[in-house]
């Protein structure tokens, strides 16, 4: 049984809630119950990459609702990536330079142009690192705001894999335009995305004519970007024809980099879709951008679609498991208010964030972390410096080992394991256990265990955020409640203490002694086992 699954059997039983016909405890009437520390870091830890405690406290001088407008209005503009790498050494000990930008310069724009496939490869290669780097750079550096989050979200539904691409300046622009609509309007960036070169590429729509249509990108369209599958989702294989054949035609520019549309390539039949679409006809057109728009139109006229996306950020960010309460108290409305703002993201998690059903204590801890939750989570939490995301000296090597521990991990910035994103997200029955398993829970293991090992973390600068760091109670409450969402038993409580910061006595006066007489010594190998002993623990992997 899981931990949300003992909470609601826990409530039934003790009938501290009512639950009427199998209904939630709560829906999406406004939250308006405390607003402790406990709150704030739950919606921090949700919306963000760990809580640190000076976020905690910024946010908790604010009402709820303020608390969740500054995380969906907090949206910067970053500026682009920039080359890190010198020269290139081929396979016969030559070198060679990528001439097309300095080094601190970025090579967005740059078309990568040299005659030498070798070369050339080798650069694009440097390129998608430096990517990767300054990515994982803009997420360890992030704002108080939910965008880099949803920037990770969009690139798990819009799954895209850097090995079928195999061009930098296309994975770029591809992120750009999901970094650039990261809280916009979802129909509008459909459309984008169905013409991205990147998506082009990775679903074969650049291949796609009227003498062969591909129906790769219009299968996952509607299977995975718009209406799901489902009970309620009766789109036939004749629809994935029909707008296989509206998408003919759309082609790749290297130079300038860009997408085009070929009116030669262009099936300018009628196509007809079925019952589940109103059987609506999309007339032959050789304007490949008003077909694309009738077919845009056509599938967000479906309630499901609506339905379909807000379960994806439901599960991205409270639970997996939707039941037939949820659908009905928290899904549905939820739908409503994004079809009523014309498919406006920030306006659903709006109402989502400020919801009772979001703050319920059934939806707190009980989701696993991800990788980068786990990194970076705990990275920010103990409040290690990391460089601005722009230097790209010292700085891009550090966010390089962000992005490969990820890595390691199962969690490959601009490689998914396949275009349905990360598995932890869909799969049943696992879902976010699936994140912790032989493989990467000792990976999980060695990673925190270094963080103290090396030194990475203050361990004596985290301990005095303390209210009472001389108290050992105290201490341990206060850096419990911050690192760890699941709160640990008074019987836990006392062992930590027993064991780590009192010698395995029963006398508080040997940390308060220690920590009043700066016994450095004594403070710091305490600190050091008791922070590597809580970062093992089950609870610290909920979130």
């Amino acid at each position: 049984m899981d931990r949300r699954e003992f909470f609601k059997r826990a409530r039934k039983n003790a009938e501290v809630a009512k639950k009427i016909n199998g209904k939630m405890f709560s829906g999406l009437a406004p939250y308006a119950g405390s607003w402790t520390t406990n709150e704030v870091t739950h919606l921090l830890k949700r919306t963000m990459f760990g809580a640190k405690k000076a976020d905690v406290d910024y946010f908790l001088a604010m009402t709820p609702d303020a608390a969740v407008d500054e995380l969906l209005n907090n949206i910067v503009t970053p500026s682009p990536p920039l080359r890190d790498y010198g020269l290139i050494e081929d396979e016969f000990g030559m070198l060679h330079d990528d001439l097309g930008v300095a080094q601190g310069q970025t090579w967005v724009n740059d078309l990568n142009t040299l005659s030498d496939p070798e070369v050339r490869g080798a650069i694009n290669s440097r390129r998608v690192q430096s990517l990767r780097k300054w990515w994982a750079g803009l997420i360890i550096n992030q704002g108080r705001s939910i965008q880099e989050k949803m920037v990770l979200f969009w690139h798990h539904h819009f799954s895209i894999q850097e090995s079928e691409v195999e061009n930098s300046n296309f994975l770029y622009k591809h992120h750009n335009l999901l970094r650039s609509n990261v809280l916009g309007n979802f129909k509008t960036l459909v459309k984008e995305v169905s013409i991205d070169p990147a998506m082009l590429l990775h679903l074969n729509g650049y291949v796609n004519s009227k003498q062969a249509p591909d129906e790769n990108y219009a299968r996952e369209m509607q299977e995975l970007f718009t209406v799901g599958i489902g009970a309620d989702s009766l789109y036939t294989e004749d629809d994935v024809i029909a707008a296989a054949r509206v998408l003919t035609g759309w082609r790749i520019n290297s130079d300038p980099l860009n997408s085009y549309f070929d009116a030669a390539a262009h099936d300018t039949g009628a196509k007809t879709f079925s019952a589940f679409y109103n059987n609506t006809t999309i007339p032959g057109n050789t304007n490949g951008e008003q077909e694309l728009d009738a077919l845009i139109n056509m599938i967000f006229a479906t309630t499901e679609t609506s339905r379909f996306i807000c379960r994806k950020l439901y599960r991205w960010f409270v639970y997996y498991e939707i039941d037939e309460a949820t659908e009905t108290d928290v899904i549905t409305p939820m739908a409503a208010v994004l079809q009523s703002s014309n498919y406006d993201i920030k306006s659903a998690l709006s109402v989502l964030f400020k919801s009772e059903h979001f703050f319920d204590t059934i939806n707190q801890a009980c989701y696993i972390k991800s990788p980068f939750d786990m990194i970076v989570g705990t990275l920010r939490e103990f409040n290690v410096s990391f460089p601005a995301y722009t230097n790209y000296t010292t700085g891009y090597p550090l966010f390089g080992s962000i992005f490969q521990t990820a890595s390691e991990m199962q969690q490959t910035l601009f490689q998914p394991p396949d275009v349905s994103g990360w598995p932890a997200y869909y799969q049943q029955p696992m879902h976010y256990e699936l994140w912790v398993n032989s493989n990467s829970l000792p990976r999980r293991a060695d990673f925190t265990d270094a963080l103290i090992n090396d030194s990475v973390i203050d361990v004596r600068a985290f301990a005095s955020t303390s209210s009472n760091p001389a108290d050992p109670n105290q201490l341990i409450s206060d850096v419990t409640a911050l690192l760890l969402r699941y709160p640990l038993s008074t019987n836990s409580k006392n062992y930590v203490k027993t064991n780590f910061l009192l010698n395995n006595t029963t006398d508080d006066t040997v940390w308060t002694n220690a920590w009043n007489g700066n016994n450095n010594t004594v403070i710091n190998n305490s600190l050091r086992n008791m922070f590597r002993f809580i970062m093992n623990l089950p609870e610290f992997h909920l979130c």
